[in-house]
């Protein structure tokens, strides 16, 4: 038990040193492990409520409803990835160099509208709205969790390693 809090007060150590996560990736890769976690987030979110919707009552067409029509939620991902591109678009002409808060920004956006999209992929893949049956829940559902969460692990592995490669010194 002495040696793991060792470790943990040397992580802490190293972070307020200013170990920080964009020292161990570039820009691009910031970028992307950001729209990771939106996606996995966005996923997470997406699934958690429309299950409990599911499961009280809601049934197929719960959710939002604007005059008998429901509004699934691939609209708003939509909506959002047309946003998101314009607001990339504005990004190159508001500064010469833009801050990166502004792409972390976006592309957890970028993330949680694909969520958003894919999570449907049944209902444009099949034409109609096939979510609570078989074919519209275990393949993408399983993919798409997969895929963030991997995609998440994958990107964050340079700065996990430079992380222990810290530790590692100091032992030493």
């Amino acid at each position: 038990m002495n040696e793991v809090s060792e470790v943990g007060h040397e992580v802490v150590e190293e972070v307020e040193k200013g170990l920080h996560l964009h020292h161990h990736l570039s820009p691009r890769r910031e970028r992307a492990m950001f729209a990771a976690l939106g996606f996995t987030l966005g996923l997470a979110i997406t699934r958690g409520i429309t299950t409990w919707l599911h499961y009280h009552g809601a049934g197929a067409n719960g959710g939002i409803i604007v005059d008998g029509v429901h509004i699934h939620h691939l609209v708003f991902g939509i909506f959002g990835m047309l946003l998101l591109g314009y607001g990339w678009l504005l990004l190159y002409g508001v500064e010469h160099v833009p801050k990166r808060r502004w792409f972390r920004l976006t592309a957890l956006g970028y993330g949680i509208c694909s969520a958003l999209i894919l999570d449907e992929f049944a209902l444009w893949l099949n034409l109609r709205d096939v979510y609570w049956q078989h074919q519209g829940r275990e393949s993408v559902e399983a993919l798409a969790l997969f895929g963030g969460l991997l995609l998440w692990a994958v990107l964050i592995w340079p700065f996990l390693v430079a992380v222990w490669r810290r530790i590692r010194e100091r032992r030493v």
